[in-house]
């Protein structure tokens, strides 16, 4: 396979050499009348994020619903995983601010889009797996870029102040939350703080999905219809210092994320401490031969899990009483990246740039004060893990005429992982947890691993008139394991419950021999747009062949219905369609314009080796939304259909969950200076379990056979809730 690799490189290396020579015969002196983004870089024809949804919502992960093959994973309050075109996670390469982030937890609590508010953010784009190799490495999922800082400067002498401040309630889990933001600048200087503040009780299904009575046999009372384990609460602080010198601007970014606790309906514990701190110190500049983008960050991340208040904490076993289970993780993520734009001539433009990243990360779980298992020596889960990345790419962008572009792109990303030797609570095998002959095992193992990873781009557009394009492309995507996937080493089942990245109840362990996964993937984009501009529509297809695809086989079946699962390298295919339109239906003289936006989405993951559904697949979904304006005054009403999901992973026994329809409606108007938002979300309180919701294991002894998967069910997700808004800008 590596010397594949080499042959594939050297050949497209050749053929970016040939693409110069080529150059140099171009006609010249194209009239360039509009700018070309490169092919797959338009993320247009969604539902759209609207500044009323970045208000009203506390979880950037569910902000990736309103974009073209988006879709969010249930992950916590405020911290759902993103997925496109059917790959998640960390298959999905995300930059705030140009940094590259990395989750440091077993089961993802403090995924990377956590840390940005929605109301922070002054821009967000969304790439298919088609994205160019300028756009990042180390991913065969695509890209999220957000943007939370824009500094505006003073066009005269006078210095410039502006802020806003918010408020809102959701009343369906009683959420409380306000931001604040303050900017001032001058004509080469600009200061910005932006504050937030949320908390929210636990939610509540459209309807009774379980039993009502006590959490656990030391907690409190849950209804029928409440979600148990979905409260949290958490803050957001960020300064930041921009500074424009001649053609170059400099920033300085701080931030400072704490959320003193997140609880999770999908996985055995909560999030009891979450403390992030971010420095992020870039340069940018224009010149006559081109750009340059210098950026250095470091990323500090303390994570604290135990069981929350609807888990049950104290348990009884034959070895002696265990009260709680204090686990931590420390990551800390380190990065420099440079990027450079030249501009070769009035066609081409050359793109180069290297990154490298430095992560470490220890997953220690501290003896606790009982008697039991989990007492003596700390658990090691994961010991000094390190993952340092290496990634060098060139790209050349080519406007043949006014109406042809092209990008062909190579990347190479060299990943190095290793881990210390480890040690369980006890030096022992007793009552199956084969603590010491697993940790014997892994520790005689050769551990530190080297990966080549080589990424290729190869996209066009071609516009056929000014407001029609297609657009075709073929990528090669390849992303090393992470270190929980790679390291995590004990077969016992209370430890494998903890590693745990997928909300579905198993148990997992790492492979120290997984290879890296390797993405081919072909797509086309339509785009159409009548000459009125009245509408438009983009249609896209796709197809992606991935091997050593991370997936997983069954190493025990256990007594309470669930497994335990190793990882493994396998194959897969995922295929789909997403399909945007919108529409201006009408306008009258005094209700104003009426929009109706479409958004389409299928997909079908195969793993033909295991021969099953790939896992948390979303179903055929449809959104519809009728949108109206008249000066001040907005109002949208939308509508979500989604298909049963009978598409599922037999390997992880995933459960199959019924169709559903869904309604919304928000409206807003603006005063001057003052905004107000109402929102009734799920109008019609339908009750329904989250296609991507999980396993519910939001309460009870959920590290015992209280919780079994004969008598578990989905997620049930949030009922009827009236939801209001208040903001005021100076």
């Amino acid at each position: 396979m590596k010397k594949m690799k080499k042959i594939i490189a050297g050949v497209f290396i050749n053929f970016l050499i040939a693409n110069f020579a080529i150059a140099e015969n171009r006609i010249e002196g194209i009239d360039i009348t509009k700018e070309f983004d490169v092919p797959f870089s338009d993320n247009e024809l969604g539902i759209g994020v609207s500044e009323n949804e970045k208000i009203m919502s506390n979880d950037t992960g569910k902000l990736i619903d309103n974009f073209l093959g988006g879709n969010s994973i249930h992950n916590g309050g405020f911290s759902s995983l993103p997925m496109i075109q059917g790959l998640s996670d960390d298959r999905i390469k995300i930059k705030i601010d140009g940094m590259d982030l990395i989750a440091s937890c077993a089961n993802h609590m403090n995924a990377p889009l956590s840390y940005s508010d929605p109301v922070n953010i002054k821009n967000i784009s969304v790439l298919a797996g088609l994205s160019a190799v300028d756009q990042g490495g180390d991913n065969i999922g695509g890209v999220i870029k957000i943007d939370t800082v824009k500094p505006i400067f003073s066009v005269d002498e006078n210095q410039i102040f502006s802020g806003q401040f918010g408020t809102k309630y959701k009343s369906n889990n009683k959420t409380i939350s306000a931001n604040i933001s303050l900017n001032t600048a001058d004509q080469d200087t600009a200061l910005s703080y932006f504050g937030s503040y949320v908390k929210a009780e636990n939610y509540y299904a459209g309807g009774t999905f379980k039993d009502a009575g006590l959490a656990a046999s030391d907690r409190g009372w849950l209804d029928s219809d409440e979600v148990g384990s979905t409260a949290y609460k958490n803050q957001n602080h960020q300064v930041s210092f921009s500074k424009v010198i001649d053609n170059e601007i400099y920033q300085v970014i701080a931030a400072y994320h704490d959320s003193p606790y997140e609880n999770f309906d999908n996985q055995r514990m909560d999030s009891v401490g979450n403390k992030n701190y971010q420095l992020n110190l870039s340069q940018k500049g224009e010149y006559e031969w081109g750009k340059l983008t210098s950026r250095i960050y470091v990323d500090d991340t303390n994570h604290k899990h135990n069981f929350g208040p609807d888990k049950q904490y104290t348990y009884n076993n034959s070895s002696g009483q265990s009260y709680g289970m204090p686990m931590e993780a420390d990551g800390i993520t380190a990065g420099l990246a440079v990027d450079t734009e030249i501009f070769l001539n009035d066609q081409d433009t050359l793109k180069v740039g290297s990154e490298i990243q430095y992560y470490q990360l220890d997953d220690t779980w501290a003896s606790n004060s009982g008697e039991g298992m989990m007492t003596g020596n700390a658990f090691l889960n994961i010991n000094n893990g390190k993952r340092n990345r290496f990634d060098i790419y060139g790209q050349l962008d080519s406007l043949w005429t006014e109406n042809w572009i092209t990008s062909l792109g190579a990347r190479l990303g060299i990943v190095q992982t290793d881990s210390d030797d480890v040690h369980g609570y006890n030096q022992t095998d007793s009552m199956s947890s084969n603590q010491l002959a697993d940790s014997d095992t892994f520790n005689a193992s050769k551990r530190k691993k080297t990966d080549e990873n080589i990424d290729i781009s190869l996209l066009t557009r071609y516009n056929m008139e000014e407001d029609s394009s297609i657009e075709l492309g073929y990528s090669m995507k390849t992303r090393s394991p992470n270190l929980y996937q790679r390291y995590t080493w004990s077969t016992w089942t209370m430890a494998a419950n903890m590693n745990n990245l997928y909300g579905d109840g198993n148990g997992y362990v790492g492979n120290i021999d997984l290879e890296p996964e390797t993405a081919h993937k072909i797509g086309l984009v339509l785009n159409h747009q009548d000459d009125n501009k009245n509408w438009r529509i983009k249609i896209n297809p796709y197809y992606t062949y991935i091997s050593d695809y991370i997936d997983a086989n069954v190493i025990a079946n256990r007594g309470d219905g669930y497994r335990n699962l190793k990882f493994d390298n396998q194959t897969a295919t995922i295929y789909g369609l997403d399909v945007g339109a919108d529409m201006h239906l009408f306008q009258t003289l005094n209700f104003g314009n009426f929009n109706l936006l479409s958004k389409f989405n299928y997909q079908k993951g195969r793993n033909t080796d295991a021969d099953t559904d790939l896992y948390n697949m979303m179903p055929p979904n449809l959104t519809l939304a009728i949108n109206q304006n008249v000066g001040s005054w907005n109002n949208s009403l939308s509508m979500l259909l989604v298909d049963k999901k009978d598409n599922v992973n037999s390997t992880r026994q995933e459960r199959e969950t019924a169709g559903f329809t869904k309604f919304d409606f928000v409206t807003s108007y603006q005063w001057e200076s003052v905004s107000i938002i109402g929102e009734v979300e799920n109008i019609l309180d339908k009750s329904y379990a989250d296609p991507l919701g999980g396993e519910y294991l939001g309460q009870g002894a959920t590290m015992s056979t209280g919780i079994t998967r004969a008598n578990g069910t989905q997620v049930y997700a949030m009922g009827r809730s009236f939801n209001v808004a208040l903001s005021y800008s100076f």
